[in-house]
């Protein structure tokens, strides 16, 4: 391969080469080296960082991105892991995911060097899933927004992905414009650059180092990284720090539906719009008069083709949009009042704008937890039958067929009546665990923990989904 790259830097060209990364936890999990077409560079001595390149403009160090990449931990003095952020052009402002943050009111921010930095969440944006942290003291020197790529073009990942600290890994774009959650106005970059529980937060940067994108999800159906990650576009980031946030809306009490060919068919309907599943009592739609069976074609003049349509006429909305509905074989239109309500959860999702919370409440902490309630189905052995998908045991790392030998200490043969349905805890516990393989290995299980790593994304594009709720 090196002489090959030698051949071609002779010949005045750019050569391509394959780059991977895996990671590796405990001996047990990792992730086979992924190819990405890169450009070739000369070789690079080893004990220094190769430098990101593009023809034309100055090289940029690997070292920069990384030193401008933060670990954030709970400032709580519990030291908890919560996720990656990174310095965005100012050296006293970072900026991460809302989810990594959640309702921590300050975090501390670890740099390469190891110095920690505390720092006060300013503010959030739940809809859009980016906080922006202000620290105590200047930071190490910010990244700096790019321009939006293509598919096809280079990009890094930087972050603390399953905790370890200050990792770059390699890949390209994938593909533009994926709404990955129906009910969130935001178009994501797909990418294909390695990111696992706690990249979330860490930033995705092109071939000169500049920010391209916010690391924030992983396609669902695995615990770890698959080959499918989302950022969000360095634009959200922007208009997010410009204070440019959505409207202040009460949901409009909406489940959607999408129209698929049977359907069309057997209600007779050609154009375009979205089946009203379920409209909610008392909720807006009801009161402007929406039925369930309606078919929703226009929002506030915008089309409505695909459920995820709403979450973009929502975002832009005024407060009394104007519909176009089809019900009975013909088309008709109101207006929905969408005036916030005290007390009533928005449509906005709990955004907080400048630096006061508004809208909707968080939901009541749950504080006591059985089995049953993590996602596992166990029988008396301690065997799991069953980790249902995106449970808090399956995010934990348990598998089916893994069985729990014990808890905090305590043997499953000491363990006395139907215990896998009675047993409770109101704390972390530790479990020790018998895998399929016929390892042992604890994990601990703490569904309080804030801030654990990427939200997962149910596929690779979940505009398909079955039903989708704007309630």
């Amino acid at each position: 391969m090196r002489e090959i790259g030698k051949r071609l830097w002779r010949m005045g060209t750019y050569g391509l080469i394959a780059l991977g990364l895996g990671v590796v936890v405990s001996g047990s999990i990792g992730l086979m080296p992924a190819p990405v077409a890169l450009r070739a560079e000369p070789a690079v001595q080893q004990g220094h960082a190769a430098p990101i390149r593009d023809q034309g403009q100055p090289a940029i160090g690997a070292e920069k991105v990384l030193s401008a990449t933060l670990m954030l931990r709970s400032a709580d003095g519990r030291d908890r892991f919560l996720g990656s952020a990174f310095v965005y052009v100012d050296r006293r402002q970072a900026v991460t995911n809302d989810h990594v943050v959640e309702s921590e009111d300050h975090v501390i921010a670890v740099t390469q060097t190891g110095e920690r930095i505390r720092a006060r969440v300013k503010r959030r944006d739940g809809l859009r899933d980016l906080a922006l942290l202000e620290l105590e003291r200047a930071g190490p020197e910010p990244l700096y927004p790019g321009e939006a790529l293509r598919p096809g073009a280079a990009v890094l990942a930087s972050g603390a992905p399953l905790e370890a600290g200050f990792s770059l890994t390699t890949g390209v774009v994938s593909a533009l414009g994926r709404q990955v959650d129906p009910k969130q106005p935001i178009r994501y970059v797909q990418h294909s650059a390695a990111v696992n529980p706690g990249s979330s937060g860490g930033p995705l940067v092109d071939a000169l180092g500049q920010v391209i994108g916010v690391n924030s999800r992983i396609s669902d159906g695995s615990r770890f990284f698959v080959g499918i990650a989302y950022a969000i576009p360095v634009s959200e980031v922007q208009s997010f720090i410009a204070g440019r946030g959505a409207p202040r809306l009460t949901a409009p009490g909406l489940r959607l539906r999408p129209l698929d060919p049977r359907m069309r068919r057997a209600l007779g309907f050609r154009g375009q719009g979205v089946l009203v599943d379920e409209v909610l009592a008392a909720s807006p739609a009801d009161q402007a008069g929406l039925r369930a069976g309606d078919i929703l074609g226009v929002f506030d003049d915008l089309i409505i083709a695909e459920p995820g349509d709403l979450a973009f006429a929502l975002a832009t909305s005024p407060v009394k949009p104007g519909l176009r509905l089809w019900r009975d074989g013909a088309w008709s239109e109101i207006t929905m009042d969408l005036s916030p309500v005290a007390g009533v959860i928005s449509a906005g999702l709990g955004t907080i704008n400048g630096d006061q919370l508004q809208g909707a409440k968080s939901p009541a902490v749950k504080h006591s937890y059985h089995l049953s309630d993590l996602g596992l189905v166990v029988s008396s052995d301690g065997t799991l039958d069953e980790v249902r998908n995106q449970g808090v045991g399956f995010l934990a790392g348990l598998s089916q067929g893994d069985r729990i030998l014990a808890i905090d200490g305590i043997k499953v043969g000491e363990m006395t009546g139907d215990w896998p349905k009675t047993y409770a805890f109101d704390r972390a516990i530790v479990l020790r665990m018998g895998l399929a393989q016929g390892s042992v290995r604890h994990y601990v299980i703490d569904p309080w923990a804030k801030g654990r790593g990427l939200r997962p994304a149910s596929g690779a594009n979940v505009l398909d989904q079955e039903v989708v709720s704007f309630d």
